[in-house]
């Protein structure tokens, strides 16, 4: 990401009083990801603002400069973005059962609101509440897709803003990206993670795969948001993120699984009754069947579909597909092993 000059020096300055040892002008050019030259000249300019910072020579003779932090008092804000991420991932830990973790997440974000002066803090308590609300929490849990550089910041200053972005959203089947200007709304984690938003002018709400978006840009201009739209109530809709009708949904886990089934949230809805035998059964009602399943099969026999017939029989199709590729698979390799092998004994 590129900084301009303003935002690269405060940058600067913050990591400078952030060590204990001190930065080389090497080591701030590759925290800025500038030339050494570069990094020279913010130094000096940072120097000549900041008669108190100081340098000195390591056991290496290589100089390294440092700012004392409390220069940096009433110059320095904690911005309402990092406030929000910290506590959102204290909110992640504690829907996961993490709970030693969230308690430390919300104590480093206790402590950064904590350093903020009183008409700062006031000005961004909005904006905290309003992005921690704009950033929702999908149930399904997995791997991370790689994020194109500076998408989330700019969706995030946007969500907060009620600013349109124009995005460059690569499609499953285009050639070339295509151009669009969204009007933010939030973003679900989970999975691949989601923006949702909609298209300027046109109220449809839609969700936009984050890695799919080569680059996002910021309009200096305000959209006017959707007063019957909540992200809460529209991601209480769906298992993970994918929106459909909401179905009953009723699982059976066994008794050896029932333990560590109590301890999942699978759906704010969710009821959970303990059965005599040992045995748990989740109840609850969202759309999304095909993400269920994703998420049902690495439950394996553990778990039961009761109901309803249409998750059962989209679970057992995947199932059938799955058997029936792997089959397909396994049969060609052993009948390209029996050929090397016949290949082997003519050769001998």
């Amino acid at each position: 990401m590129r900084y301009g000059p303003a935002e690269r020096l405060l940058r600067l300055a913050r990591s400078l009083a952030a060590t204990r040892t001190g930065l080389t002008l090497d080591e701030m050019a590759a925290e800025l990801e500038v030339t050494r030259r570069t990094a020279e000249r913010l130094r000096d300019a940072l120097m000549a603002m900041f008669p108190e910072m100081d340098s000195q020579d390591g056991d290496d003779r290589t100089r390294r400069w440092r700012l004392p932090g409390s220069t940096l008092i009433g110059v320095l804000e904690p911005r309402a973005e990092t406030v929000a991420a910290v506590e959102t991932a204290a909110r992640e830990c504690e829907q996961r059962g993490e709970a030693d973790r969230a308690a430390l997440l919300r104590d480093a974000a206790t402590t950064l609101r904590a350093v903020m002066r009183p008409d700062a803090l006031r000005r961004t308590e909005t904006g905290i509440a309003a992005l921690m609300e704009a950033e929702g929490i999908a149930m399904r849990p997995g791997p991370r897709p790689v994020l194109a550089a500076g998408v989330l910041p700019t969706l995030r200053r946007a969500i907060l803003g009620m600013q349109p972005v124009v995005v460059r959203y690569a499609g499953r089947d285009a050639e070339e990206p295509a151009t669009r200007i969204l009007c933010p709304y939030g973003i679900l984690y989970g999975g691949r993670g989601w923006l949702v938003a909609h298209v300027e002018n046109l109220p449809e709400m839609r969700l936009w795969r984050l890695d799919r978006i080569v680059s996002a840009d910021r309009l200096e201009r305000c959209f006017l948001r959707r007063e019957d739209f909540s992200l809460a109530a529209y991601a209480a809709r769906s298992f993970g993120v994918f929106q459909e009708e909401p179905i009953d949904v009723v699982l059976r886990f066994e008794p050896e699984a029932a333990e560590d089934a109590a301890s999942w949230t699978f759906h704010p809805s969710q009821f959970i009754v303990r059965e005599a035998d040992g045995s748990l059964t989740v109840r609850f009602r969202a759309g999304g069947v095909q993400e269920m399943c994703w998420h049902l099969f690495a439950w394996g026999t553990a778990v039961t579909v009761v109901g309803p017939e249409s998750l059962q029989d989209t679970i057992a199709v995947l199932a059938r597909a799955l058997a029936q590729h792997h089959a397909r698979i396994r049969a060609c390799v052993d009948i390209s092993n029996k050929s090397d092998g016949g290949r082997h004994d003519h050769a001998r």
